[in-house]
């Protein structure tokens, strides 16, 4: 009978024990079945590459809700660190957030498209306005209503060339937003967002554009050092707009095998860029010279310029006696009155020292240089007058000795 009850006993148990063991293992199974799906959802929202898929995940959201609301309890205790509200806020949360970013692209993308356009007109504009600038650089010397025509066209050009280069680094804001700046690496997903298709073929070379005409400007025309000044300040913010964002816009809008060959094409348009800046300073002084028919030997910095100079007129003096006086004296009108004193020292040299393109010890053996060679041709004579002064001095002291002699006479 004791036997009897005593596998009663332990048949009741094993049954407790293999019912609390299905309900263990059913348990588990809702925990882990949540979990997957929770991930499934949240990799949904990140992968979405369109707000159409994006929404589709909302209704997912909404199901998952729904399905385990009556197993509350048990996620509660099994969730770490959220629990079963935290979970479904926390999935609501990343869809708003990432809808956001589709919001906030469709309008980019809206502005990108409408800043193209403007850039393109502009990119027409100021092709025409070079042409013409440098068909009237060729004739600049003729006649002062071209000079003024030459110099309007130039204003305008610039200021054209301004404009479409904030146009364009507008369209580099636009087409990467901020929250894709920070990111180590841009996922496929990313680059789907901002980038379409069209604009792949035209993003870039924008860019490459603007600063090839950049560069055109500065080789037709010839410009001040307030010119270039301004000129140097678009290039650092162009610069510094390209160093935050160039390498990602590259990484999305150049073809998987040519962006190596992308970014340095433009790294070597930007350093072209700089070189030019710095030698249209040279160019345009050499330019003022010619404008007053002194043709010096080209240079392209500070010690090529002083030897330049050094040469001329090192040549005027030994062929001072050779060419006639007056002859002489025209050329160096032309040389100091008209251009050194007149533009090159007032206008030129601040710009040259503060940018270190020229020491003023390549000032001074300069301007040495020029007041040598007006010595030969103006000599003072200085000597002639104190001779002169000294006998006029002799013969007052003369006069005045003989006049007070008569009265000492008298005197006596």
């Amino acid at each position: 009978m004791i036997k009897k009850y005593f596998n009663t006993i332990s048949v009741f148990f094993l049954l407790a024990g293999l019912i609390s063991i299905s309900n263990a293992q059913s348990d588990r199974e809702i925990v882990d079945k949540f979990k997957a799906e929770y991930t499934s959802i949240e990799n949904s929202i990140k992968d979405a590459t369109t707000l159409q898929e994006l929404n589709l995940v909302l209704d997912e959201i909404t199901i998952l809700k729904q399905d385990y609301a009556q197993h509350k309890e048990l996620l509660n205790k099994s969730l770490y660190p959220d629990k079963y509200d935290e979970s479904i806020e926390k999935l609501n949360k990343a869809y708003l957030l990432r809808q956001g970013d589709f919001s906030t692209i469709d309008v980019l993308q809206t502005e990108v498209g409408e800043l193209k356009q403007q850039v393109e007109f502009l990119n027409q504009r100021n092709n025409e306005l070079l042409v013409q600038v440098q068909k009237l650089e060729d004739q600049r010397q003729k006649d002062a209503k071209t000079i003024k025509k030459l110099e309007n066209l130039v204003a305008e050009l610039r200021s054209s060339i301004r404009k479409r280069d904030d146009l364009v680094l507008s369209m580099i804001d636009s087409l990467m937003p901020p929250t894709m700046r920070d990111k180590e690496a841009l996922t496929v997903e990313d680059k789907n967002m901002v980038a379409s298709e069209e604009k792949k073929d035209n993003v870039l070379s924008n860019v490459k554009t603007t600063i090839r005409d950049n560069i055109r400007f500065i080789q037709a025309t010839s410009l001040k050092p307030k010119d270039l000044e301004s000129i140097r300040e678009q290039q650092k913010d162009f610069v510094t707009k390209w160093r935050k964002v160039g390498v990602r816009l590259v990484e999305v809008y150049a073809e998987d095998g040519n962006k190596t060959e992308e970014l340095k094409q433009i790294d070597e348009l930007f350093n072209e860029w700089s070189t030019v800046v710095k030698q249209e300073a040279w160019e345009s002084i050499i330019d003022e010279f010619s404008l007053s028919g002194i043709e010096l030997m080209g240079f392209k910095n500070g010690e090529e310029f002083t030897n330049s100079v050094d040469m001329f007129i090192g040549d005027e003096l030994k062929n001072l006696g050779v060419k006639s006086d007056e002859e002489s004296k025209r050329t160096y009108a032309q040389f100091a009155d008209s251009t050194w004193f007149a533009s090159i020292q007032p206008v030129w040299m601040n710009y040259l020292i503060e940018n270190k393109m020229l020491t003023d010890e390549n000032k001074n053996k300069m301007e040495s240089k020029i007041a040598e060679w007006k010595s030969a041709l103006y000599p003072s004579y200085w000597w002639i007058y104190l001779i002169i002064a000294l006998v006029v001095i002799a013969g007052a002291a003369f006069f005045f000795i003989k006049r007070k002699k008569p009265a000492s006479n008298v005197s006596e």
